[in-house]
């Protein structure tokens, strides 16, 4: 099984076959390495951690490594499941840690070009995003040596620790791994999965773990074993929400009893975060704005119906959603237009540069300065990269959004099966929301003094479903002959 995973990105393996040995000490050093664990293991810290935890991260890793090489699409499902469920980290010296599926992306991702190097055939499939992804990601790598060129002594301070000196180096290059990583994981996912059945399984992996981490969010059920977690983040509920009800109204190979369970889960996630988390408007208003899509792609008398019924129900409790929900939002986001003005107007535009930025996180510095004993992050996506990597490295990554919409939508009515078109118009959805959401937040690319690098657990999965919609462009009529001419 390894030697074909290895023989398929280009490795020889005629070695392996005239030592046959091998076979033997592997076996060997699996009861070996077991046999350490059940010794040591209960009497092992590593990092403040226990030996049994290290050690079930390691098997956990060495799988991965092995899937990764038998097959590239098996990484991909390692990426979602490890974001879902592993809550190790690395410690990095600082606030933040690495997760385990910053690790597991990275290997994935490396994999991937190793293979590309080793076969002497470095080829993506063609598409619109491809180009606006790699130029934002290399603006993103300029974006660090460059802002040491604009930096001020007086700023940034001559060394040490802190947000001004030789941590804030640190800083920077965390912030520029999510910006670079989480599109080449969406790139690499674009290119290696082939087939439906890996669509299917990302579907219900998403899907199966709705229950569960309903339940967990509830208080009604909780699962940590070892480092172990079902812990899926703050926008699960779009992508959970967006799949179901894609399904639900466009596939109509399954049956109608489970369609409506569909239906079903997707209204208990929209109603826990309308109701239990009504004040946490990223927890839920992308959902609804994924929902809203596709059910006015489906049926537009439908959408109708279903505004006038937001809008009975809205009378009927306004004096909720106007006293509690927006009254809390006033009490504390009020300030944000503020913030964006400051970042954008004044720190981008006159005191570092509005053509490059300042880099991953540098406008704080100037922040700090300026406006002492007042220097907020901006909790959007889109004021935090416009100071990053300014107006040039901005308009790239509005082409990126531009574009992977565009793929979405021109391939929606060319996919062979009606599963493989819902999960299309579902991942289009759940696309318009996440543009939504990095309006009130920043899930899909972390910023590294908010919700930090752990913050990768919740957006990898999100990119990592963008690029399998984008490899369904392999189902097109077009691609299919031209791959077979």
């Amino acid at each position: 099984m390894l030697e074909q995973g290895l023989q398929r990105i280009g490795i020889d393996t005629g070695p392996l076959h005239r030592v046959q040995w091998t076979r033997w000490l592997l076996i060997l050093a699996a009861i070996g390495f077991a046999a350490f664990i059940g010794t040591n293991a209960p009497r092992t810290f590593i990092a403040g951690r226990g030996g049994f935890e290290i050690f079930l991260l390691v098997v956990l890793l060495l799988i991965a490594v092995v899937l990764v090489f038998y097959r590239l699409e098996l990484g991909v499902i390692a990426i979602v499941l490890s974001s879902f469920f592993l809550r190790f980290s690395f410690s990095t010296g600082s606030a933040s840690a690495i997760p385990v599926s910053l690790v597991v992306s990275s290997l994935v991702v490396g994999v991937w070009v190793l293979s590309m190097l080793v076969r002497r055939r470095v080829q993506l499939e063609p598409g619109l995003y491809v180009a606006p992804t790699l130029i934002f990601i290399a603006i993103s790598l300029f974006s660090v040596p460059y802002s040491w060129l604009i930096l001020r002594p007086d700023i940034f301070g001559n060394g040490g620790s802190g947000r001004s000196g030789l941590g804030f180096t640190f800083v920077q290059l965390g912030g520029v791994a999510l910006m670079i990583l989480l599109p080449a994981v969406m790139l690499m996912t674009a290119n290696v999965l082939k087939g439906e059945r890996w669509f299917k399984a990302l579907f219900w992996i998403v899907v199966i773990v709705a229950i569960p981490e309903l339940l967990s969010r509830l208080g009604f059920f909780s699962l940590y074993i070892a480092g172990v977690a079902l812990r899926t983040g703050a926008s699960y509920a779009l992508w959970v929400v967006a799949l179901c009800v894609g399904q639900a109204l466009f596939n109509n190979s399954f049956p109608k009893l489970f369609r409506a369970f569909l239906l079903l889960i997707a209204g208990l996630w929209l109603y826990y975060g309308a109701e239990v988390g009504a004040t946490w408007f990223s927890g839920w208003m992308p959902a609804a704005v994924a929902m809203m899509f596709l059910v006015f792609i489906r049926s537009r008398p439908v959408f109708l119906v279903l505004l006038v019924v937001a809008f009975v129900l809205f009378s009927f409790r306004a004096d909720h959603y106007i006293d509690f929900i927006w009254n809390d939002a006033v009490t504390y986001d009020s300030n944000r237009f503020e913030i964006w003005q400051i970042i954008i107007f004044d720190l981008t535009l006159t005191k570092t540069n509005i053509f490059f930025g300042a880099g991953p996180a540098g406008y704080l510095p100037f922040y700090e300065t300026y406006y002492p004993g007042n220097a907020w992050v901006s909790h959007n996506n889109y004021v935090d990269i416009f100071a990053e990597v300014g107006l040039v490295g901005f308009s790239v990554f509005i082409w990126l959004l531009v574009t992977t919409f565009l793929s979405g939508w021109h391939q929606r009515n060319d996919m062979p099966t009606p599963f493989l078109k819902a999960f299309n118009l579902s991942i289009v959805g759940g696309f318009l929301g996440t543009c939504f959401a990095m309006g009130l937040g920043d899930w899909h690319i972390p910023f590294v003094y908010n919700i930090g690098i752990p913050g990768f657990d919740f957006a990898v999965y999100g990119w990592l479903l963008i690029g399998a919609m984008l490899a369904l462009r392999q189902f097109r009529p077009a691609m299919q002959q031209h791959v077979k001419g």
